[in-house]
């Protein structure tokens, strides 16, 4: 979202950011620069959307609604909405994932704005495949409604925006065989290629190792870390007992037990995700539910990094497995990547440079704001 307001503002649009704060990602407005301050004029509004098991039983109890989605509903956040729109005469309203929909009526009576969905994810389908993974079967059961209602709300407003903007192709196609019929265009999301590619330093890297970075408290990313550690790792790391699994990225890890395994070196949250990157080798993307795009992946790509991902992780990402990225699905496709790469340092250096040229050509952070300011202009 950053890299889109910075693109927006380089292109010459006055941007204002209106954002929620919640408990899981609390952010201190004085903790951030002066300049953005100024720059974005952000506000935060503050919604506490913890899950809280009374209020997550009775609305699978009493109501048909999605819990996911009513935890974003907020009166005061919805006054800060109204006290923008009066004070502002916007353009364009975009608004950052469904989970903003409860506020387009609010927008409609207070602007004459045009409202543009940017969706992240088809979010229904994240629900719909952790669903499918689970194996307990009361949570199984839980996530098929969780999931069914999702759909059915994300579904209903989809003809209530004037445009959306789908990360992916195979989002966009999802969408209007959902019925949408308002104006839909697939904008990638894509880091900045500039900083991305000046920071790369392949001085320090360490070869062979394997690292993991994503937030650890997404259940996707929690779901496929550790069903590679069991899997996978345990297997590895018995055939090359020097090898190091890195694991970084911020939110709840309570979950992981790194002393369960092997040579797995868990680092939390880190300063500087391109740093840490560009010191590691093969990135490994487990991911089995989920929906979207992988915008990890694409900075691993930037960096020049040999990736092996799942099928479902790689999805709406321009690559060619086998060329410059290798896709498994299975432990023993995933343990036959990694096995390779260790051994062969020529297999990993064709595939790490033909990611990187890959991801320069297509994830331009230029061209794709480009492409969302016309698409804007458009509509």
């Amino acid at each position: 979202m950053n890299n889109i307001t910075q693109g927006l503002i380089a292109a010459g649009h006055q941007v204002q950011v209106i954002s929620v704060n919640t408990p899981k990602h609390f952010v201190d407005i004085n903790s951030l620069p002066a300049w953005y301050r100024e720059q974005t004029n952000i506000k935060f509004g503050f919604i506490d959307t913890e899950v809280k098991i009374f209020a997550a039983l009775q609305n699978l109890l009493f109501s048909n609604r999605s819990y996911n989605l009513s935890r974003f509903e907020d009166k005061d956040f919805e006054q800060l909405i109204i006290d923008s729109l009066k004070e502002t005469d916007y353009d364009i309203v975009l608004l950052e994932s469904v989970f903003l929909k409860s506020y387009v009526p609010v927008i409609r009576a207070y602007s004459k704005a045009k409202v543009v969905l940017r969706a992240h994810n088809v979010e229904f389908m994240i629900w719909e495949r952790m669903a499918e993974q689970e194996r307990a079967f009361l949570r199984k059961q839980y996530l098929k409604i969780l999931a069914k209602r999702f759909k059915r709300e994300e579904q209903q407003c989809l003809n209530s925006f004037d445009a959306i903007c789908a990360i992916t192709e195979n989002d966009k196609k999802i969408y209007q065989n959902l019925g949408c019929t308002i104006p839909i265009e697939v904008i990638p999301s894509g880091p900045d290629v500039h900083k991305m590619t000046d920071a790369v330093d392949n001085s320090a890297l360490e070869y062979p190792s394997v690292f993991h970075i994503g937030a650890l408290d997404w259940l996707p990313n929690r779901e496929g870390l550790t069903w590679f550690l069991d899997n996978v790792w345990n297997t590895i790391s018995k055939e090359f007992p020097e090898l190091k699994f890195y694991i970084a990225g911020r939110g709840d890890a309570s979950w992981l037990d790194a002393s369960k395994y092997t040579n797995v070196v868990f680092l939390g949250e880190i300063t500087d995700a391109a740093d840490f990157i560009m010191s590691k080798a093969i990135m490994v993307v487990p991911l089995f539910s989920g929906s979207g795009m992988r915008i990890k992946i694409i900075e691993g790509m930037m960096l020049g990094k040999a990736i092996v991902s799942t099928g479902i992780g790689v999805e709406g990402i321009n690559a060619e497995n086998g060329y410059d990225i290798l896709l498994a699905d299975t432990a023993t496709e995933f343990s036959n990547h990694l096995r390779h790469l260790v051994m062969d340092k020529d297999l990993f250096d064709r595939i790490a440079q033909n990611a990187q040229i890959k991801a320069q050509t297509h994830y331009s952070h230029k061209v794709l704001t480009n492409k969302l300011s016309r698409f804007l202009d458009s509509i």
